[in-house]
């Protein structure tokens, strides 16, 4: 019999319609929360057997350094409310929280949409390492204009699943190389050669080195490559969608269908589940199914989004609850080394989970 799995922060801000922040504040009693939230998220914690991670040892661990470090603390900024309850954003805190189980603290996290306010415990400087979630598109304002950024910058960081171009600090991430590689050559195994990148965010930085990989594996294997790309969205203004839009994959669908029989891709790799699950939707509105009249390969690899498409996507499967739990182990690093001037990127490998959504083609 499979083992229930254990409930996590993330569950409890979905059952209880509040934000990550709310929860944590909450669990870690601070005084700024009102009543009613407050037994709602406390109902919400009961209901699903939630144990707060220093509650959940059976016996204490022996003393180690990285108790020692001081508490670390998670913020998302720049992005709408909803990106927390994405399955793999949920994924990569569980992995987070799991690995701080074995130092005995609870997770402080806050949500900052705007990016306009500094959580208090940051101006309270209650926190000697932080974990930052922010936008995967545009740039990063000056310090000079973002107190937040200002207060961030003071203490040893490392940015999960996405780092802007001018951003500072370690990340941690998948590596997208491995990815586009394992995409195109399963493609190219099952006979395709005509292969399509459907982008219905270009900027978003993990979208655009999906892309740049993928049209770089495919002229390797010697296929041909076409990218179908929505226009670009200026100026972007925090907060920044969530998902992908579904009006964006529907044109970006009709151009495929457009494409000379000859020429058009015969298979499309979609960045995210989400845009799966729209690409499906597309195809379904216009008498198409992905699977029959085009192959599709996925990334994310989120089980919750795609479980109900037929044919099941073959995906990518990005381990985010892994990167969750490296990013901790690099966080540590940094916090024993905040002098260390260089900035340090961990890339976990993807793996290529195969479903049903790829046929084989006897002939290109």
């Amino acid at each position: 019999m499979a083992k229930t799995k254990a409930a996590t922060i993330t569950d409890v801000a979905k059952a209880a319609d509040v934000s990550l922040g709310t929860v944590s504040r909450v669990l870690n009693n601070y005084a700024d929360v009102n009543a009613e939230i407050r037994a709602r998220v406390l109902n919400a914690a009961r209901e699903l057997n939630y144990t707060r991670l220093r509650q959940r040892r059976s016996a204490p661990a022996a003393p180690a350094a990285p108790t020692q470090l001081g508490n670390i603390a998670i913020i998302i900024f720049g992005m709408e409310d909803t990106l927390a309850h994405l399955p793999v954003i949920g994924a990569a805190l569980q992995g987070i929280e799991h690995a701080l189980a074995g130092l005995g603290r609870n997770i402080m996290i806050a949500n900052v949409p705007r990016g306009d306010r500094v959580p208090p415990f940051l101006a309270e400087k209650r926190v000697d390492g932080l974990i930052l979630k922010g936008p995967n598109q545009g740039v990063l304002p000056p310090e000079a204009e973002c107190e937040l950024l200002a207060h961030v910058y003071r203490i040893p960081h490392v940015w999960l699943m996405g780092r802007l171009e001018n951003a500072r600090g370690d990340h941690c991430n998948f590596d997208t190389t491995v990815a586009t590689r394992l995409v195109v050559q399963h493609f190219r195994d099952k006979g395709h050669r005509r292969l399509g990148f459907l982008n219905p965010k270009p900027g978003q930085t993990q979208f655009e080195r999906l892309k740049t990989g993928f049209m770089a594996c495919a002229d390797r294997a010697g296929c041909e490559a076409t990218i179908l790309e929505s226009e670009r969205r200026d100026p972007l203004v925090w907060p920044l969608p969530a998902t992908t839009q579904q009006g964006n994959v529907n044109t970006l669908v009709d151009r495929w269908i457009k494409l000379p029989v000859k020429t058009r891709p015969t298979a499309l790799f979609v960045p995210s589940d989400r845009a799966a699950v729209q690409l499906y939707s597309a195809l379904e509105r216009r008498r198409l199914r992905a699977g029959v009249d085009v192959s599709v390969v996925s990334c994310n690899n989120e089980m919750s989004l795609v479980m109900d498409l037929n044919p099941a996507p073959t995906a990518i499967d990005v381990h985010a609850d892994f990167i969750g739990r490296r990013t901790v182990d690099q966080l540590l690093w940094r916090m024993r080394h905040p002098d260390e001037p260089l900035s340090v990127e961990v890339l976990v490998e993807p793996t290529l989970v195969e479903r049903d959504s790829v046929v084989t083609l006897d002939h290109a």
